[in-house]
């Protein structure tokens, strides 16, 4: 194999690739492999099975990592490392990102793995202050700074110095197809510092094993236009 180097447009489209797999795509393969009566594991299933594609996506790319990290016994995450500007891809849905951020704003920590690794984002400033955020003497700071870089250590070993900035890709779904999808950096307080929209790059179909194509990515008149329809739908449900 002929390996090159990838660019961020290149990674992007590879992540948004492995993110269009739903649970819609592995329905058959689960009642056939694992049950026909119970669904219990499908959106497990559906993350390994992303997991795999990141790792075909890239692996023609010397300078991209896929993590492999267990969180625990049942939970393992599969951030995306580009060694040759130390961004580090964190992946979500919409809707966890932002029940992460609530939580972490609610309180002021956090155990999940995000806020542990916004402290490598220290230098980013935030888009507005955030009034939402618990005063937190400067004591208190420093040991809990001191638990996210433990915790980096711990999911990353020796790479935690070599990661300069985090990013997370947050996707949105519509009966289980994706159809939005941003960049989004965060300051070490989860502040946004920036927002990318990158819906233009999905592929609002999943075709299987293949790897990605410049050919197949949707226009961003196509995917608005998905959008749109789908929004229409929601609001002529409701």
């Amino acid at each position: 194999m002929n390996f090159s180097t990838a660019n961020e447009q290149t990674i992007i489209s590879g992540i948004l690739h492995a993110m269009s797999i739903t649970e819609k795509d592995l329905a058959d393969d689960f009642r056939e492999a694992i049950s026909k009566t119970n669904r219990n594991g499908l959106p497990s299933a559906v993350w390994a099975r992303r997991s795999d594609d990141l790792v075909d996506q890239f692996k023609q790319f010397y300078n991209i990592e896929v993590f492999h990290i267990s969180r625990s016994r049942l939970w393992q995450i599969e951030p995306i490392f580009n060694r040759a500007t130390g961004d580090l891809y964190l992946l979500f849905t919409d809707t966890n990102l932002a029940r992460v951020k609530r939580k972490y704003l609610s309180k002021g920590f956090s155990t999940h793995y995000l806020p542990s690794f916004l402290l490598k984002n220290s230098d980013l400033l935030p888009i507005e202050e955030n009034m939402e955020l618990l005063p937190f003497d400067k004591e208190a700071v420093k040991k809990n700074d001191w638990k996210r870089q433990k915790d980096i250590e711990k999911m990353i070993g020796k790479d935690a110095e070599n990661v300069k900035k985090v990013i997370t890709v947050s996707v949105s779904y519509h009966e289980n197809e994706a159809i939005a999808a941003l960049l989004k950096e965060y300051t070490s307080d989860f502040e946004l510092s920036k927002e990318t929209d990158v819906s233009y790059m999905l592929k609002t179909t999943y075709s299987g094993d293949n790897i990605m194509d410049d050919k197949d990515t949707p226009s961003y008149e196509s995917v608005q236009s998905l959008v749109t329809l789908k929004r229409s739908e929601n609001i002529s449900n409701k």
